[in-house]
């Protein structure tokens, strides 16, 4: 499924002193009230966010692999295979989430203002009962593959439940994009607060702008790549920014990051990222060539994203 927002838990040790919104610029932003609040307050938004960002990401990684399955079930059962190709289809494990501070993600932070606190209370709500509706038919879906059901209706419930499943998973991401936008903005006039003053300030933000970009490159892909000649002076010239940017923030001074002992992390970040680059040279080769790219292409870059983000958190931790 298309991931077309990009959304950063923030390292919990750096609360107090390190972090950086993507809004940063110097100037007030739509959220004023947020950037006035002082550090005690902005650290308890961004904790609360933090929460609504790992359960968002948790769930959401949970739901594409239901709904691979259902994909799955639907191909299997329309093309008439042997029904013991069944067995290969496992419902995904479900780790939950854990908090181990005193917030939850159900009750916000009185940090937040009174319009905001009942927006997350509602929305928060919304999301994991979309979550749960996702859950809740494919576990009926699991029962219909495990009684083999479909020896008995000749696919036809579980044709019905793969859909409900895909259909049920694009409200949960509706729903997914406004609870995320709102925390998106929150947090980032929070971490102008909690940033202001940090040594390690200028590498966040060149991180942060970089895996935005990277995200909005892999979007273009995946809205024009069935018809890759009509976007390929688009992507070559956002690939060609990206690499501009990978070498210049590659090439950055590293004394402050040295003294906060995050060398070697942020290099390790920019080596994912070249890495990324290399992948998405060989790709847009063969789109160029085949005149279109294949889903397994995009969740080739959309996994080496997955791993800029994760030496990322690393970084902020």
């Amino acid at each position: 499924m298309k991931r077309s927002m990009l959304y950063l838990a923030l390292g919990s040790t750096l609360l107090s002193t390190t972090f950086m919104s993507c809004n940063e610029n110097g100037k007030k932003g739509d959220n004023t009230a947020y950037e006035e609040k002082s550090a005690s307050s902005a650290n308890d938004v961004i904790e609360y966010t933090n929460l609504i960002v790992d359960l968002s990401n948790k769930n959401s990684a949970y739901v594409v692999r239901l709904v691979d399955n259902a994909d799955n079930v639907t191909k299997r059962l329309t093309d008439n295979r042997n029904p013991m190709m069944m067995s290969g289809i496992i419902k995904p494990i479900m780790i939950n989430l854990i908090s181990h501070g005193k917030v939850k993600v159900e009750e916000p932070v009185d940090a937040l203002n009174k319009t905001d606190q009942a927006f997350f209370k509602t929305h928060v709500t919304n999301f994991k009962t979309a979550f749960d509706k996702v859950k809740a038919t494919y576990t009926l879906l699991d029962d219909y593959l495990k009684a083999q059901d479909y020896k008995d209706d000749k696919g036809v419930k579980g044709l019905a439940l793969a859909d409900s499943i895909r259909s049920q998973a694009q409200v949960f991401f509706d729903e997914k994009g406004v609870l995320m936008k709102r925390v998106n903005e929150v947090a980032d006039a929070s971490e102008i607060i909690i940033l202001k003053d940090s040594p390690v300030k200028d590498y966040v933000v060149a991180m942060k702008a970089d895996m935005q970009a990277v995200r909005n490159y892999i979007d273009l892909l995946e809205e024009g790549g069935e018809d890759y000649a009509k976007i390929a002076d688009k992507a070559q010239a956002a690939y060609d920014k990206l690499e501009k940017d990978q070498a210049a923030h590659a090439a950055m001074d590293m004394a402050n990051a040295t003294k906060a002992g995050k060398e070697g992390y942020y290099k390790s970040f920019y080596d994912s990222f070249h890495d990324f680059l290399l992948a998405a040279r060989k790709i847009q080769r063969d789109a160029k060539e085949k005149g279109a790219m294949t889903n397994s292409q995009l969740e080739t870059l959309d996994g080496d994203l997955d791993t800029m983000i994760g030496r990322y958190n690393t970084f902020t931790k």
